[in-house]
């Protein structure tokens, strides 16, 4: 039923546009780490048959074939011609993005997770900037940020800030092998980064650079969920692993924040999205204290503070992926030197 003319409502003004999408990205990537986090516990809670059902294997399954069918559907018809103009070096490098963005770092990301807290992985996942930055630099020559020397130590200060208080007062810091797959992560992300971003600028469909690999990848975590766990890691679960990893992870937080990100894009430019993107670090931080429990201290905050000021120092004109992309970066299609 249509409003009368006279009682029809007012577009929204321009800034109401690109503000919501953007408010919703930055709640959705922030919330990510607490949602898998809060599933992790929920999981050793409620075991199934004795096991945790949630696994890095099934949650990334569920998600990446959510975010890979997304991708690839508007261009299901051409993708198998579109695939077939690779040549043997574009095939490997496509190859190498997805090891890298989509298997290695988001399983370094869950494995940091389980050992971590929430606030301390989502300060030291906060280095794939300025890693990014420097392998960037190496791989394809671009400059470093204008404040990078200046973020580059008021990051690291923001990461040392919190562990060290933690050791001074209870004699030892969070578990080392959550920093060594947090130290993984960190380079796997970096590393997609440079090679996302040499795939953007050569102008393939989204179905081809973000569709096949995603789905390829989420089809691997699905092979090795039955290998590891067999047929019933998928079969006999609850209600709650229904709605909590495909309707509130796969679902709102994946496909969500990735369709948001892309109607940000539409409004905002790419420098604006990077650098407001980058306070999901604090919703991170407070929803890990509000729902999880994580303790808040002083140094905590500072040390969010820190990071997030090197963060903001940091930013260039060029985003910095530090999660795998859906949103085809059309400000960004300038020609990249090829990859070797």
């Amino acid at each position: 039923m249509k409003l009368p003319i006279g009682l029809r409502l007012p577009p929204w003004p321009p800034w109401a546009r690109s503000l919501f999408p953007l408010g919703l990205y930055v709640l959705l990537r922030g919330l990510d780490a607490t949602v898998l986090k809060g599933l992790q516990h929920y999981g050793l809670q409620h075991p199934v048959r004795g096991e945790n059902p949630i696994s890095f294997c099934n949650v990334f399954f569920l998600a990446q074939l959510t975010v890979g069918l997304a991708a690839l559907w508007p261009g299901r018809r051409t993708v198998v011609a579109d695939l077939g103009m690779l040549g043997p070096d574009d095939r490997r490098l496509l190859a190498f993005d997805a090891v890298l963005g989509l298997f290695l770092g988001p399983v370094a990301y869950y494995f940091a997770l389980e050992s971590l807290s929430v606030i301390s992985q989502t300060l030291l996942f906060a280095l794939v900037l300025p890693v990014s930055a420097l392998l960037a630099r190496w791989r394809l020559g671009e400059a470093l940020p204008p404040g990078f020397w200046l973020s580059l130590p008021l990051i690291g200060a923001g990461l040392v800030l919190p562990q060290a208080a933690m050791a001074m007062g209870t004699g030892s810091m969070e578990d080392p092998t959550g920093f060594a797959w947090a130290l993984v992560g960190v380079l796997a992300f970096a590393g997609s980064a440079v090679t996302g971003r040499t795939i953007a600028g050569r102008g393939w469909p989204a179905a081809v650079s973000l569709g096949v690999p995603t789905l390829l990848s989420a089809l691997v975590f699905g092979v090795i969920a039955l290998v590891l766990f067999g047929p019933h890691h998928f079969l006999l679960l609850r209600l709650w692993w229904v709605v909590g990893v495909i309707g509130l992870y796969a679902l709102t937080l994946n496909l969500g924040r990735e369709l948001a990100l892309r109607q940000a894009f539409r409004h905002c430019s790419v420098a604006v999205v990077s650098l407001w993107g980058s306070l999901s670090l604090l919703v991170a931080v407070l929803s890990a204290a509000l729902l999880l429990g994580e303790p808040l201290t002083g140094q905590t905050l500072a040390g969010a503070a820190l990071v997030l000021a090197g963060v903001f120092t940091g930013r260039g004109s060029g985003p910095i992926r530090s999660s795998p992309s859906a949103v085809r970066e059309e400000r960004e299609r300038k020609r990249m030197p090829p990859w070797p």
